[in-house]
């Protein structure tokens, strides 16, 4: 293979590369994230902001992730995580690690759950299929207190003690 050749099909497979040729090719960890859950409570000192949840679900063991971001603008900051698993896999855990998560039963009525890119209809399921489940959040940083992620990232499970 002379070296002309070799530089030529490495441009061709870099330009496609960038342009997104394969973007449906192949799956990777970052796609999915497309459920958008919008709830309150989730920040110490500002019960009323609105934390956006990205959810994906499917994920192995039954597990749902949420990235926590402070808007659904395209500079939004991620806030923290949210890991959800089905009541069966709570019922697994030690006493003192269920201190660390919330039954959504509970917390989706105080936290004043929205699905906005969702009709009512189908929000109200998803909503309600979430019931039986329990979340545990890791919060990085609060961006309303701060420009840049100081202090220490916290778990909690009950979104009225966010952050403290």
């Amino acid at each position: 293979m002379n070296n002309k050749f070799l530089h030529s099909l490495v441009t061709v497979v870099f330009l496609l590369l960038m342009s997104g040729a394969f973007a449906d090719a192949h799956e990777v960890p970052s796609n999915g994230w497309g459920l958008h859950i919008d709830g309150k409570l989730h920040v110490a000192g500002n019960s009323n902001m609105v934390v956006h949840h990205y959810c994906k679900t499917g994920i192995a063991g039954g597990l749902i992730e949420c990235q926590l971001y402070d808007s659904d603008k395209p500079n939004a900051r991620l806030m923290g995580v949210e890991v959800v698993v089905p009541a069966a896999s709570y019922q697994k855990l030690s006493a003192s690690e269920k201190a660390l998560w919330h039954y959504h039963k509970e917390e989706i009525p105080k936290a004043s759950i929205t699905l906005p890119d969702l009709p009512p209809e189908k929000a109200a399921k998803v909503a309600k299929s979430l019931e039986e489940t329990y979340g545990k959040i890791y919060l990085i940083w609060d961006p309303t207190a701060n420009s840049l992620p100081l202090g220490q990232p916290s778990a909690y499970a009950d979104s009225t003690r966010a952050g403290k």
